[in-house]
């Protein structure tokens, strides 16, 4: 296995190169953008941030379905380097939290970097997302970062700023909904997520569950 360094470098450059030949290109809606590596990079973050096994769990079984896609994309190889420096966070996130000695920071702040990573190589879906269910998995990531930042002490108002505009564009959405029992049940799941949002930081396990749910449950068109 190639050490991480040198590969995140090389993934660097690619990244460098890749957006120097799209920059006339205009960004790619947040509808096209993959969900399962959305999802993936997601429970990444919320893994590293709590060390909560159970988004470990929900990550391994994700890759499982990441690892049968990579071979199909454009970008595969750089996904998978992707998917290899991953490996490698993982285990020292794991690490860190179940072993002294270990720097619990340095192993997220490196998960962070194999996040932004995923982002940048997003596979473009063939089919667009209804733009609540994107805004919704959008909103869930930013808060995975958010509280990666906290962890390392790092605030960013941009992400801040991106999660109160997604929150009201959410909420409309939702209540303009079909008035009926389903829509009723889904207000009540978000209104279940914003009391998970606190002054004092994200309550991540019950605020992800509703996403889960909420993301399950809408419309598909």
């Amino acid at each position: 296995m190639r050490s991480f360094r040198p590969l995140l470098a090389s993934l660097l450059l690619s990244n460098v190169l890749l957006c120097s030949a799209q920059a006339a290109q205009p960004a790619t809606p947040a509808q096209y953008n993959d969900p399962l590596v959305q999802d993936i990079e997601r429970y990444l973050l919320l893994y590293s941030a709590t060390g909560d096994e159970r988004f470990l769990e929900r990550l391994n079984s994700l890759g499982v379905v990441l690892e049968q896609k990579l071979a199909t994309q454009d970008k595969a190889a750089s996904l998978k380097d992707i998917w290899q420096l991953y490996q490698q966070t993982l285990v020292k996130v794991r690490d860190a939290y179940g072993k002294k000695g270990v720097d619990l920071k340095q192993a997220v702040k490196q998960t962070r970097e194999v996040g932004d990573l995923f982002n940048t190589f997003l596979i473009a879906g063939s089919d667009p997302q209804p733009k609540l269910l994107a805004e919704l998995r959008e909103l869930a990531l930013l808060e995975a970062r958010k509280a990666n930042g906290k962890l390392l002490g790092v605030a960013t108002e941009k992400d801040t700023k991106r999660i109160g505009e997604l929150q009201e564009s959410v909420q409309q959405q939702l209540q303009a909904l079909p008035a009926n029992s389903d829509r009723d049940g889904l207000l009540m799941r978000w209104s279940y997520l914003r009391k998970t949002e606190t002054d004092k930081g994200t309550l991540l396990y019950p605020f992800n569950a509703q996403i889960e749910y909420l993301t399950t449950h809408l419309p598909q068109s």
